[in-house]
């Protein structure tokens, strides 16, 4: 009988196994902000249907219609993610829902969805390569770190998913509202010589500090062997 290698923690499963635990983290905290429980589930479902749903419709069996599966359960989750999202901004009209049953609904449609994923998962790893599923969490973090925050109706695919995540981003900073995804790590880019004196920054030159003498426009002294 063949031995069966351990996963990766790097593989989609593990990805998509860790995104879950926080969601139920988040859920599962009285005192936590039922902000975030929508800001989380919705980066999930928006990078998941972004970078997973292409590879699931072409190279997976019965791809199409799993996607539909999966479509049917999340988009009732962000009618939900959308009612919770109401009911704690202030919403007159959403006032009146009830807040324990918003929660106990969105913890059974994640069941739900777990489901319909674990069934994906499945049809994934028996059409590709541990190399090809590799780049398929990839894809799924970086999609993770830049996703819509905010629940939307339609399909996150192509311009829409760029779209409706810079205009959440411009909510979210406007509404002062802590996001619970990763952060996208950028380069700090230094200015030349002619950007750092518009700055007003001192540029050290490449031989080392400048000393004293020589910032003053000074020679140095001379050394004990040049007086000798």
């Amino acid at each position: 009988m063949q031995a069966v290698e351990p996963r990766s923690e790097q593989d989609l499963r593990a990805t998509l196994r860790r995104a879950h635990d926080q969601a139920d983290k988040l859920l599962a905290d009285p005192e936590g902000s039922r902000l975030e429980v929508v800001a989380w589930l919705s980066a999930h479902i928006a990078a998941f249907e972004h970078s997973i749903y292409p590879a699931v419709r072409h190279q997976a069996a019965n791809g199409p219609s799993l996607v539909e599966a999966d479509r049917q359960v999340v988009a009732r989750l962000a009618r939900t993610l959308r009612m919770i999202e109401r009911r704690h901004s202030g919403d007159v009209l959403a006032g009146g829902l009830s807040a324990d049953r918003l929660g106990e609904r969105v913890s059974n449609l994640v069941a739900e969805h777990r489901e319909v994923l674990a069934r994906i998962l499945g049809a994934l790893e028996a059409s590709l390569s541990p190399e090809a599923m590799a780049k398929l969490a990839a894809s799924y973090d970086d999609a993770l770190a830049h996703a819509p925050t905010r629940p939307h109706p339609h399909l996150h695919s192509g311009v829409m998913f760029r779209v409706d995540a810079l205009w959440d981003r411009i909510l979210d900073t406007m509404d002062g509202r802590h996001i619970p995804l990763p952060r996208v790590r950028r380069s700090r880019i230094m200015p030349g010589r002619w950007g750092a004196y518009l700055l007003g920054q001192q540029q050290e030159p490449q031989d080392g500090p400048a000393s004293a003498d020589q910032r003053l426009g000074q020679a140095p002294p001379p050394s004990e062997n040049t007086q000798r």
